[in-house]
């Protein structure tokens, strides 16, 4: 059988295997003391027990279950939010020692009477909406409750002009909902007076502006005609705000326009400025660049000139050349023709063995050396008696 049942009822019990088995499955710890959550929601358990390890919680989910009695969590020392609302209980009680407790949410119960939240010093939110709470005597235990700031009320059976002045004994109420109590709709000017009653009360089914509580104060000093003559004065300073509200903002939004027009045309000015350097910038670029290509061509013409110079010069000493060195020039190129035919290759070094019968000759080096590749041997003798 499983052991988070119950052999009689089959219904699920918090056992100490339960307790670890629902920690681990939302993200706790094995230890119990390291887990500061626990959820125990919508498990069909009948009995809070087991939690005694778990003293290191700060936040229990019990509601939703079928319990019938608050008991075994005294020893929760820091426990600061505890939710135990959808479940059987008619009686608060059992609660002494949860010292750090801040938030109770004990909704939607069978509770008739408030009690037992007095040794509760740090509770501040209190929500017992959906119960069978009728009038003033049973919440009258909530004045017990000094640091109580909001409640929740909503949906009882709450009715009678006492229990105005029961939840004005409230001392530190900022937030309150009454909605669904035959009080509201059953007592005259049951907003009015609740707001007058309750100096510190921001919050009573909706927010209370500043204008609300004003005039529900002249209501209360001098009458309804009190009340429509402040009604009145204030709209019409509200009026006045608003209009000279429109008109700093027109104001402003022609300003922003001036200085959008003022930044345009500096901005035009900046963008003429800018072109006007640029052409500047380019022009004396185009003019650089014109010195350089006037210097690059003189340079170019004296190179010519020069280069035109040593030609003539050239050409001079070709026309000072002797007849006789043209004749020298044509036996080398023959002497030269017959050793290469004969497989040989010689120079004109070589060839001019007496050199005070070959006067000196300038030749190109390609000029020195020759290729034959004819064979025929009556060309050869045809060269040598030409030659000689």
């Amino acid at each position: 059988m499983n052991e988070s049942t119950t052999a009689l009822e089959g219904l699920p019990v918090m056992s100490r295997e339960e307790l670890l088995k629902v920690a681990l499955e939302n993200g706790g710890y094995s230890t119990p003391s390291l887990n500061d959550t626990l959820y125990l929601h919508y498990k069909g358990y009948r009995r809070i027990e087991n939690l005694d390890k778990y003293d290191g919680l700060k936040s229990l989910w019990l509601h939703s279950n079928g319990f019938e009695r608050i008991e075994n969590l005294s020893h929760l020392k820091e426990l600061r939010c505890l939710f135990l609302q959808r479940n059987a209980f008619s009686s608060i009680e059992n609660l002494q020692g949860l010292d750090s407790l801040v938030q109770l949410d004990i909704s939607e119960n069978s509770i008739r009477v408030v009690e037992g939240l007095d040794h509760l010093p740090n509770l501040t939110t209190l929500n017992l909406s959906k119960n069978v709470l009728e009038d003033a005597a049973s919440i009258q235990h909530l004045v017990e409750c000094k640091n109580l700031s909001a409640v929740d009320l909503s949906h009882n059976k709450l009715a009678g002009k006492d229990v105005v002045a029961c939840i004005t004994g409230i001392e530190k109420l900022t937030s309150l909902n009454m909605s669904g109590n035959p009080v509201c709709s059953k007592v005259a000017y049951f907003r009015k007076k609740m707001i007058v009653a309750n100096k510190s009360l921001r919050y009573l089914d909706r927010p209370i502006f500043d204008n609300e509580r004003a005039t529900a104060e002249e209501w209360a000093r001098a009458g309804p005609g009190a009340e429509q003559e402040l009604k009145a004065k204030l709209l019409a300073k509200k009026q006045d705000k608003e209009r000279n509200a429109m008109q700093e903002f027109r104001q402003w939004q022609e300003s922003v326009r001036t200085t959008t027009v003022n930044n345009n045309t500096e901005v035009e000015d900046a963008v003429v400025l800018r072109d006007t350097m640029e052409a500047l910038i380019t022009a004396v670029e185009v003019k650089s660049l014109l010195l350089k290509t006037d210097t690059v061509v003189n340079e170019e013409k004296q190179v010519v000139e020069v280069e035109l110079a040593e030609c003539k010069t050239v050409e001079k000493e070709k026309e000072n050349v002797e007849p006789q060195d043209d004749f020298v020039a044509q036996k080398v190129k023959s002497l030269s023709l017959y050793l290469n035919s004969k497989g040989q290759r010689k120079t004109l070094e070589d060839l001019l063995v007496d050199s005070s019968k070959v006067p000196a000759v300038v030749l190109p080096p390609d000029a020195l050396s020759f290729d034959v590749v004819s064979s025929d041997d009556d060309e050869e003798t045809d060269l040598m008696s030409t030659s000689s």
